[in-house]
C-alpha cells in the first residue's frame, strides 16, 4: 500500500485542511499560456476542472447549462420530484447542440394556449408542427402567439403557424445551415427527410461558435450530470421515471453524506444494472472506503468512473459538529488518491467542498484531485436558483446545506443523511453575498489555479499532483495572510 499523497502532508494521523498547508514553489520551464488545466472524468474531457454542487440553492438547469458552456460541469440536484428532474435534464440537453434530436412538436389542430405552455415549460421559442402522419406542415414560434386572450385560448395552431417552412436535408454541414438561416433571416431550421418526416432541428444560437470550450457529448449536446439517491426504487413507476431521466443524463452522481454503507452500495449496484449512464460514487473520506469500493464491490466496472470525497467541510455543513465524524476535503483527497494509485489509476477523483479561496484549488490538485466541486463559490451568482435579496444595503442570495432543516422538509432527500433522523440537522441555511455572473467567478478561480500551477512549476493537472505540500504552523498561517497593517481609523 502506497501513501504517496499522505506523505505529502507529513502524517497519517494529522487531519489537515486547506489552511493547514502550502504548496512549495517549483521550477517553471514553460510560459504561462502553455498551462493546461483540462482534465478527464472517465471518458469525458473537461477544459475546466470545476463542478458546481448538486444543491437546490446552487445547481438547476441555468447553472448546469452555463457551467457546461464554459468547460466545466454543473451537477443538477435531486431535491425535487422525478417530473422536475426530467424537466431539468431535458432543458440542459436541448440547450446547445448543432442538431436537436428531441424536437418539440405539436398538432396543427392543437390550441395556441398549449403551444404557449410548451414553450414556457421546455424553455424554447418555437415548435415544429406535424400532421397525423408525422410529416412537417408548419412551424409555430413565439412571434406567432396572438395578442388577445380570446385568440390565445380559442385559436388553433393552424390558424397562426408559418406554413411555408424553410428547411434543410439530413447530413447538411454547419456552413450550409448558417447560410440558409442568414439568407432566410430565420432562427430555426427543421431537418426534413425526403419522406417529409422530421429528423431534427437546427437553431441559430446553437451554430454560433460562442463557447468553443463547452463540455459536450459525442453528438454535440451539452454534458448533463445529475444527483441520484443510492436507494433502488421498488415501484415500476419510479423505475420507469428513472429510465426516462437516464436518456438525457451522461453521469449520475450518487448523493449521500457517507456512501461507505452496505445498503447504499447494494442499492447502487442495482441502479447501475437498471440505468445506462456513467456513475460517480460518494461521498467517502478514507483509503479503506476507496479500496473497498474499487476492489471489493460488484459495480459495472466500465461505468464506475469516479469517486467524490470530503465529509463535513462545506461552509453550510455541520455533520462533523453534530456527529463528531468527518473527513475534511484535503485529507480525504490525499487518502483516496492513494487508493486510486494502488487499485485503479483510471478512476477520477472529485474533491468536494470546503473551498473558500482560489488558492484552495491548487492545494486540492496537489493532494491528488482531478476535479473540484463547490457550492459556496456559486451560490451567490445570477445562475443559482432563488432571488436576490437585500440585507443592510447589501445584495445577497440564500444558500443552504442539504442537511439543513429547510432542505430536508421537502422529503425528497430524506435518505441523504441518516435515514429516520428528523431532529438532528446536519446543515444550516443562511445568506451569501451576491457576486454577479458565474463567468466572473470562474475567471477568478481559473486565474488562481493557473497562477498556482505556474508558481509550483506544473504545466498540467497531472504534473500538479507531483507538487510538494508542507504543513504551516499557526504563526505561519498568520504570516501568510495580510498582517501588521495600520488599517482604517
Amino acid at each position: 500500500m502506497s501513501n504517496y499523497y499522505r506523505k505529502k502532508i507529513h502524517s497519517n494521523n494529522l487531519i489537515a485542511t486547506f489552511d493547514d498547508v502550502l504548496i512549495l514553489p517549483g521550477f517553471t520551464n514553460f510560459s504561462p499560456n502553455e498551462v493546461d488545466i483540462s482534465t478527464n472524468l472517465g471518458k469525458y474531457h473537461l477544459k475546466l476542472p470545476i463542478l458546481s454542487s448538486a444543491m437546490d440553492t446552487v445547481t438547476e438547469e441555468n447553472m448546469a447549462i452555463n457551467m457546461a458552456l464554459r468547460g466545466g460541469l454543473g451537477v443538477l440536484h435531486r431535491n425535487c420530484s422525478y417530473e422536475r428532474q426530467l424537466e431539468m435534464v431535458r432543458i440542459v440537453k436541448r440547450a446547445r447542440s448543432f442538431v436537436i434530436d428531441d424536437v418539440a412538436t405539436i398538432s396543427p389542430n392543437s390550441k395556441v394556449s398549449k403551444a404557449k405552455f410548451m414553450m414556457e415549460n421546455y424553455n424554447i421559442s418555437g415548435i415544429v408542427v406535424v400532421d397525423e402522419a408525422k410529416k412537417v406542415c408548419g412551424i409555430f414560434t413565439k412571434r406567432d402567439i396572438p395578442f388577445f386572450e380570446k385568440d390565445l385560448q380559442n385559436g388553433t395552431i393552424k390558424d397562426y403557424m408559418t406554413k411555408d417552412v424553410i428547411s434543410i436535408k439530413p447530413g447538411a454541414s454547419r456552413e450550409e445551415a448558417l447560410k440558409i438561416l442568414y439568407e432566410s433571416r430565420k432562427e430555426k431550421l427543421p431537418i426534413i427527410g425526403d419522406d417529409g418526416l422530421l429528423k431534427g432541428l437546427i437553431t441559430k444560437k446553437d451554430l454560433a461558435p460562442e463557447f468553443p470550450f463547452a463540455s459536450k457529448d459525442d453528438e454535440g449536446h451539452l454534458l448533463c450530470a445529475m444527483a441520484l439517491s443510492p436507494r433502488f426504487p421498488e415501484s415500476s413507476q419510479a423505475q420507469a421515471s428513472l429510465k426516462e431521466i437516464d436518456k438525457y443524463v451522461d453521469i449520475f452522481f450518487i448523493d449521500v453524506a457517507d456512501f461507505y454503507k452496505k445498503d447504499d452500495i447494494d442499492g447502487t449496484m442495482k441502479l447501475m444494472r437498471l440505468l445506462e449512464s456513467d456513475f460517480v460514487l460518494g461521498n467517502i473520506g478514507t483509503y479503506q472506503a476507496a479500496e473497498y469500493l474499487i476492489s471489493k464491490c460488484d459495480f459495472v466496472e466500465e461505468r464506475f468512473i469516479g469517486l467524490k470525497v470530503g465529509m463535513g467541510s462545506g461552509s453550510i455543513c455541520t455533520t462533523s459538529i453534530q456527529t463528531g465524524v468527518g473527513a475534511p476535503t484535503l485529507y480525504a483527497t490525499a487518502q483516496v488518491a492513494d487508493a486510486i494509485q494502488d487499485y485503479n489509476q483510471e478512476m477520477s477523483l472529485i474533491a468536494d467542498g470546503g473551498f473558500t479561496k482560489p488558492g484552495d484549488l491548487p492545494k486540492a490538485f496537489s493532494s491528488g484531485a482531478d476535479i473540484i466541486m463547490s457550492g459556496h463559490f456559486f451560490a451567490g451568482t445570477d445562475e443559482s436558483p432563488g432571488f436576490i435579496d437585500t440585507i443592510a444595503g447589501r445584495k445577497v442570495k440564500i444558500y443552504r446545506g442539504m442537511g439543513s432543516k429547510d432542505a430536508r422538509v421537502s422529503g425528497y432527500i430524506a435518505d441523504r443523511y441518516i435515514e429516520g433522523s428528523k431532529m438532528l440537522t446536519e446543515g444550516v441555511s443562511d445568506y451569501v453575498p451576491y457576486v454577479g455572473d458565474v463567468t466572473g467567478v470562474l475567471a477568478t478561480l481559473k486565474e488562481g489555479l493557473t497562477n498556482g500551477m505556474i508558481y509550483a512549476g506544473a504545466g498540467s493537472i497531472k504534473e500538479m499532483k507531483k507538487a510538494s505540500l508542507g504543513i504551516v504552523s499557526i504563526v505561519g498561517q498568520r504570516e501568510t495572510s495580510p498582517h501588521d497593517l495600520i488599517g482604517k481609523f
